[in-house]
């Protein structure tokens, strides 16, 4: 069921989707994804008056490792909260819903998938109706295996 209505203050918004990095101008993946992060918050540092950051930032910090993304993607959400930004973050990496401190702030929601087995392939479809909590199936095994990629250990 879709809201009947939605109230927001005047929002300005930052996204971090999408990001690309760049052989031709020597940026990383990972630098490109800082450099979108420090845009935003920045944006947060200096919204004007009356006016909030509304973030949407997908995958956030994928281009490193699990542990020190968990670090940062917690020192990142914490700032933008202090400034009173709004915003979701989708993520795979299921122990960020967990980060400490910010369980106050955040609520956890998924969507649910159902795999179907074709005669081009699998194909995977979600009903997009938001579910309380982190993700209560997973489905990467399952698609290698559809796809003839369930290789032996």
């Amino acid at each position: 069921m879709a809201a009947a209505s939605l109230t927001l203050p005047p929002v300005t918004l930052a996204t971090s989707i999408l990001i690309e990095d760049s052989l031709a101008d020597g940026v990383s993946f990972f630098m490109a994804e800082l450099l979108r992060i420090q845009q935003i918050v920045r944006l947060a540092d200096q919204a004007p008056q009356g006016r909030t950051i509304l973030y949407l930032l997908d995958e956030i910090l994928r281009g490193t490792n699990s542990e020190e993304r968990q670090v940062a993607v917690r020192r990142v959400i914490l700032h933008l909260l202090r400034k009173r930004a709004l915003g979701a973050v989708s993520t795979h990496d299921l122990r960020l819903a967990d980060l400490p401190d910010l369980d106050h702030a955040c609520r956890p929601v998924h969507f649910q998938e159902t795999l179907h087995p074709g005669a081009e392939g699998a194909v995977m479809t979600f009903d997009y109706k938001m579910r309380p909590g982190v993700a209560t199936t997973t489905n990467a095994l399952k698609l290698l295996e559809l796809l003839g990629l369930d290789l032996p250990q």
